[in-house]
């Protein structure tokens, strides 16, 4: 058995959802380098900034998952074929809770919060990241109704809607306004972009709009349930990622630090494109392949899809690895070159990321989201601790050993896991990563024939 990588649903699917992954992560790396370069003095409010930046993602990164794959699982069984306004509407429910209890977190907890990451500019900004928090309920809501229906392209419109305001905004400032460019006017473009791309991303996706609200209780607690887990994962993994920004700011205190751990944080964000892009396309399928075709199938995407993302990332992580000085020169400035320690140290790991990546939208799909779930409560306490271990015993380089130790720790762990659940095994995946560089080199071969 062989996917058809340019058979209509592969290649339309994966092509738009890279499109989206990339101009989330390129738009961004491109406002960051506008940032770093052009308007923020010193790393110390490039570190305010990116403190912000992980808490609005985290955010969203979870709530997202709370959302997604209940909503999509429950869409497409054929039970519900006909309750699909019931499956939306606690969906919905479901995404507005959430919301408010963001909300009231940051109003009476969040400065809290901020003093334990040892910075006090930062709640102003959380404080207008309410707006953003309350334009992503029907924006997150409309994504993951479009993802349900494989209508990928709409996703990438709404995304680059949202990046391409927010970066033209910045633009106008910084060449007409630049005094008046600050921290809280770059919150106040994100929530104007956001606004701008959720009216767009509802057009999009108003033919799948539920008919009314019509909340079933014992829907709702199923869905809920089926949730749970999934939600707890999706803070896991999320805190997982962001521990050592996280973590250095409480105990190094120094904003400019973060700052250096968020450049890494950017290249590993720029490099996982093409493992988020094909989490988001194989998650529905592998759905559907699992009531269809059992374990078999789901099996073979995983084992596919994962040899040939690590054959496009090994490559580019040894380029980084050996040109970390050119990679943060290009995306930062010379002032941030302390961060090329910490980019070598995370990068040589990150080719095995992927397996990180697929694994939850793997398990999920197969039904077991509690395993999901407390795989990942295991691998965020071990990575919270490497990090922890790591600044206390090698200082403020020791969250990058730490993060490095994690990310195999964890891949290790999961991989451990996929061998029991549905077979996988390693010598497929690396010839399935053999086979892709034979591919390309064939591709090449025939393109210097013809010309």
């Amino acid at each position: 058995m062989k996917i058809k990588l340019f058979s209509s649903f592969w290649f339309r699917s994966v092509f738009f959802t890279l499109l989206s992954r990339f101009s989330l992560t390129f738009f961004g790396v491109l406002a960051y380098i506008i940032l770093a370069k052009k308007v923020f003095p010193t790393a110390i409010e490039m570190g305010i900034w990116g403190l912000f930046q992980t808490t609005i993602t985290l955010i969203e990164t979870v709530k997202q998952g709370l959302l997604r794959n209940p909503m999509i699982k429950f869409l497409s069984e054929p039970e519900y074929n006909n309750e699909k306004n019931k499956v939306q509407s606690v969906s919905f429910i479901t995404n507005v809770a959430f919301s408010l209890i963001i909300i009231l977190f940051i109003i009476f907890l969040g400065q809290a919060f901020c003093n334990w990451l040892n910075s006090t500019k930062l709640y102003p900004l959380c404080l207008w990241g309410i707006l953003l928090i309350i334009l992503l309920i029907p924006f997150n809501h409309c994504e993951v109704l479009l993802q349900a229906h494989f209508h990928f392209k709409q996703i990438f419109y709404g995304y680059i809607l949202r990046q391409g305001v927010f970066l033209i905004g910045m633009l106008i400032f910084l060449i007409f306004f630049k005094k008046d460019l600050d921290l809280v006017r770059l919150v106040q473009l994100q929530i104007a972009s956001l606004l701008i791309a959720s009216i767009a991303i509802s057009f999009f996706a108003k033919k799948f709009f539920f008919k009314g609200f019509d909340v079933n209780k014992k829907l709702f607690i199923k869905m809920l349930h089926f949730g749970k887990y999934i939600f707890g994962t999706n803070i896991f993994a999320a805190l997982s990622r962001a521990a050592d920004q996280f973590i250095t700011a409480n105990q190094i205190q120094s904003e400019a630090i973060v700052a250096y751990y968020n450049i890494v944080s950017r290249v590993n964000n720029l490099i996982d494109v093409p493992s988020n892009a094909v989490a988001d396309v194989l998650f529905p399928k592998n759905v559907e392949a699992m009531a269809n075709s059992g374990t078999d199938k789901v099996k073979y995407y995983f084992e596919r899809m994962v040899g040939s993302i690590i054959s496009i990332l090994a490559p580019v992580s040894l380029v980084i690895f050996l040109l970390p000085r050119l990679v943060i020169r290009i995306i930062a400035d010379q002032k941030y070159m302390m961060a090329v320690p910490l980019l070598q140290i995370v990068i040589l790991f990150s080719v095995v990321r992927p397996f990180i990546y697929q694994f939850g939208a793997t398990m999920d799909a197969i039904g077991k989201p509690k395993l999901n779930f407390w795989v990942n409560l295991l691998t965020m306490c071990l990575n919270f601790t490497f990090v922890f271990l790591g600044l206390h015993f090698l200082g403020w380089k020791g969250a990058a050993y730490g993060s490095a130790v994690g990310i195999v720790t964890t891949s290790s762990i999961m991989y451990g896991v996929l061998v029991k659940t549905i077979g996988i095994r390693w010598d497929e995946i690396l010839a399935y990563i053999f086979e892709t560089y034979e591919d390309v080199f064939k591709i090449v071969k025939k393109f210097f024939r013809r010309a």
